[in-house]
């Protein structure tokens, strides 16, 4: 109900806007009473304050209460939304900044020159997180400008200025990485030492070099791995006479998990789980294309010894290593014998060999048919406290050659209740079809608050959409349709 007062004040404005339009005849033909009643009562809410909360009028920004905190959002400078999300991924990333941090400070005694000239990638996009762990009360836009700059000289094959993919950006962003902090801290003292730890397939290998080596070694792992760094293994077993055929080793910086679709379709199966996801992504597979070579020279035994072959061809069977340069099937007895798997089951298993600090999960959502790529859509339910030591071994069965050292820290995995919690910190979602649409991301935050005289610190979500920052619910962020999951070890 309008008070005596409003409503003079009302007919005052409806006069004023009608001695105005009079002066256009043509003008009021075309306007009704409701339109000039409507821009009225316009005029009439913005004088008393209605629109307060809507701050349309004024280009400041307002402020927020005193229990109210926002993060800085970001300037999309052209399609660039994929690479927001995953700046604000970073910022909400502890060890992430701190391993940044620690480079330029330890740089800073060995690099020569200015540290924002010799390592401008890690410079800007180190400062640029900080800035985005600002909490304030007024709402703050940053620009990812400079990051942008110095990682096109690395990632120069990699548009920043039109849609991409968000896990496709991570990668480039830590190999780029990477490589500017290797030039820096490449060991002096043995300059083939990353030929020796890394063959073309990835291989991990050892120095035998002694203890110098092996501290050369260490200095290297420690500043070529960063915090999402983790070691996958590659097992391949014979199931028929459990004799490991090859295990070998390589890093990831993302677990790349397919969803469980319904039998016969492209839908995600109602109540899948991260959980369900890992499992698949780890569960044991048969290989068809691959037999076990000890299991057909047993095999070989058996047959020679029912046709009566002569002693000194079953001996060189027996003796016969079994390696795939092995000539035994050239043999005139075993020419008839079929060359084939049928004689074992071998199984193809992965498993996480070393657990990173952070672990970003990529939930693979692009999919393909006979004539064209289509994005799943559904969702997949994720915990905000991850126990990965129930998804790895208790042991690994290596078989080491005396030649090669490999560091206990590869030889068991860690897979210690201690070391596999994870809590979760950055969701980000993706809206739209593949290869198009827009990224928005969920982030945490903690905030210091000082309740009852005691410090403590309480987890905020926010959700983020390039500029826009506003906060949410927990139930909001594990109802999102996550395309990349962040979890933070604890």
């Amino acid at each position: 109900m309008v008070s005596r007062r409003g409503s003079s004040d009302t007919k005052a404005i409806v006069c004023i806007f009608t001695d105005r339009i009079r002066i256009s005849n043509n003008w009021v033909s075309h306007l009704s009473f409701a339109g000039l009643l409507g821009a009225a009562g316009f005029v009439f809410a913005q004088q008393h304050g209605l629109f307060r909360n809507l701050n349309l009028f004024s280009g400041k920004e307002k402020d927020a209460g005193d229990d109210s905190f926002l993060v800085p959002g970001l300037q999309n400078l052209g399609n660039n939304c994929f690479l927001n999300v995953i700046l604000q991924a970073l910022a909400s990333c502890k060890d992430f900044r701190s391993f940044l941090q620690w480079v330029l400070e330890d740089a800073g005694d060995s690099v020569a020159g200015e540290l924002e000239e010799q390592l401008p990638l890690t410079y800007a996009l180190s400062a640029l997180l900080q800035e985005l762990c600002t909490l304030g009360s007024r709402r703050s836009v940053s620009s990812p400008r400079k990051v942008m700059v110095a990682l096109t000289d690395y990632a120069t094959n990699f548009n920043l200025t039109s849609q991409q993919d968000a896990a496709e950006a991570l990668l480039h962003l830590i190999s780029s990485l990477q490589e500017e902090i290797v030039v820096c801290y490449r060991p002096s003292q043995s300059c083939n030492l990353s030929d020796i730890l890394f063959s073309r397939n990835l291989r991990m290998l050892a120095p035998s070099e002694g203890l110098h080596g092996l501290m050369e070694l260490k200095r290297w792992h420690k500043h070529l791995r960063g915090p999402f760094d983790g070691i996958l293994g590659s097992t391949l077993m014979c199931r028929t006479c459990s004799s490991q055929i090859s295990l070998e080793f390589q890093f990831f910086h993302t677990l790349p998990l397919s969803p469980l679709l319904h039998n016969g379709s492209y839908n995600i199966m109602f109540g899948c789980t991260l959980e369900n996801c890992l499992n698949k992504f780890l569960d044991a597979e048969k290989v068809e294309n691959y037999f076990c070579y000890r299991c057909w020279h047993g095999a070989a035994l058996k047959y020679l010894s029912v046709i009566g072959a002569a002693e000194i061809d079953i001996e060189k069977v027996r003796s016969c290593g079994g390696e795939d340069q092995c000539d035994c099937k050239a043999s005139h007895h075993l020419q008839r014998m079929p060359w084939s798997n049928s004689y074992s089951h071998i199984l193809k298993q992965l498993i996480i060999a070393r657990l990173p600090k952070l672990l970003c999960i990529q939930v693979q959502r692009a999919s393909f048919n006979m004539f064209e790529e289509f994005k799943l859509s559904g969702h997949i339910a994720f915990p905000l406290v991850l126990d990965l030591s129930l998804f790895t071994p208790t042991s690994i069965g290596l078989n080491i050659e005396e030649r090669i050292e490999i560091s206990l820290e590869y030889q068991k995995p860690e897979a210690s209740r201690k070391h596999g919690i994870y809590r979760l910190v950055t969701v980000v979602e993706h809206f739209g079809r593949t290869g198009s649409g827009h990224y928005t991301v969920y982030r945490s935050v903690r905030v210091s608050s000082q309740e009852e005289e005691e410090d403590c610190e309480e987890l905020c979500w926010f959700s983020i959409s390039d500029s826009e920052v506003c906060r949410v619910s927990e139930s909001d962020v594990l109802g999102a349709e996550a395309s990349l999951l962040f979890y933070e070890r604890l």
